[in-house]
């Protein structure tokens, strides 16, 4: 486990439509119900035993954000429970994915609980029996769609949305991309960014543009020779010191990052609707330390853990918990029109054709 690293004490979908993958044998019995009432800790409840979590003293996390954004979840857990080591591993969604599966294939079961960014692998990891199904106490401030089905396996912790954003050192204002056709438009050929196959949000903002505006959409896309990058904080380093004019998957969360920073960029919400996809945390089967696993999810899960996944600098992800304070910028998610799949079935199995056709145009 020597690539686990410390971090010290440290739109709403249909998820009926599951996708049809083959199970692999890596399935965990599910937790019974708790024959007692949760434990208020802090501000939340818990079915964890508090006791057997002090004994763990561990947890690992997967997760798909990037590196600041990993720790600054870590650091926010482990400050509410310094006597718990917390370790991370981080990597774009599809990546994080196949390491996990890889692993668990091999007879490695070294992680806790995982964050990811797609339903589509979240869906196949349920099938696969991946997730150790656990009833929080904290599940009832969610709406049902919200749940994974049946409820147990994972939740979304939030949502993270994208729409264009511009260097303004670069790009005047009345020049800058308004819709997302203005992407086409040749002057941003060489000067403009996106992310790389494996991102999650990539994959929605590719399937939801292809029923907007067809297929064609992303042929000439690919004539714009945009150069992909891993994460967020990437894509707005590059905007803030001007080697890109502009970016084509701009997450809101890096935009407000940045200009708190005092960073020259600016963020266009196109009319047609901003790409979405939500972020999924759940407790995996067999993993080394349960008690601290079942904490994790329900201090993820309660007001405390949402309003931490908002506010933190580094996340600023717009919740879905009923009772939902606004995130630190003031506004709701209810604020913006989010674009996200109502077909999972097909979207899932769109995947292998956005992963062909993505490192075709990067010449991968």
């Amino acid at each position: 486990m020597s690539e686990i690293r410390k971090a010290g004490a440290t739109r709403r979908a249909v998820l009926k439509a599951g996708a049809a993958f083959a199970a692999m044998p890596l399935a965990g019995k599910a937790f019974a119900q708790p024959a007692k009432a949760p434990t208020k800790v802090l501000d939340f409840h818990t079915n964890a035993d508090m006791a057997k979590v002090e004994q763990e003293g561990q947890l690992i996390f997967y997760c798909h954000e990037n590196e600041a954004g990993t720790a600054a979840i870590m650091e926010g857990f482990g400050k509410d429970f310094p006597k718990i080591k917390t370790g991370y591993v981080r990597a774009q969604t599809g990546a994080l994915y196949n390491k996990i599966v890889s692993e668990r294939a091999a007879g490695r079961f070294d992680v806790d609980v995982i964050q990811l960014s797609d339903l589509a692998p979240a869906f196949d990891f349920q099938k696969k029996g991946g997730y150790e199904v656990y009833a929080s106490p904290e599940a009832g401030g969610y709406a049902p769609e919200h749940l994974s089905d049946p409820a147990g396996a994972f939740f979304w912790t939030g949502v993270s949305f994208a729409g264009i954003a511009y260097s303004k050192a670069k790009v005047k204002p009345e020049e800058a991309p308004k819709t997302w056709t203005d992407l086409l438009d040749p002057r941003w050929r060489n000067a403009m960014s996106c992310k790389i196959p494996s991102s999650g949000i990539q994959f929605v903002q590719w399937y939801m543009f292809r029923k907007l505006y067809g297929p064609d959409y992303w042929k000439e896309f690919a004539k714009q020779r945009p150069r992909a990058f891993d994460s967020r904080v990437q894509l707005f380093d590059r905007l803030a010191k001007g080697d890109d004019k502009v970016c084509a998957i701009a997450e809101y969360a890096a935009y407000v990052l940045y200009k708190e920073k005092g960073a020259e960029v600016a963020f266009v919400a196109p009319a047609d609707g901003l790409p979405a996809t939500p972020l999924l945390v759940g407790m995996v089967s067999r993993a080394p330390h349960p008690e601290a696993a079942k904490l994790f999810v329900d201090w993820a899960m309660s007001a405390r853990g949402q309003a931490f996944y908002q506010d933190n600098p580094n996340l600023v992800y717009g919740s879905l918990r009923k009772d939902a304070a606004p995130m630190r910028t003031g506004e709701r998610l209810r604020d913006f029109k989010l674009l996200s799949p109502a077909d999972y079935a097909d979207y899932t199995a769109s995947r292998d054709l956005f992963t062909k056709e993505w490192n075709a145009m990067l010449g991968l």
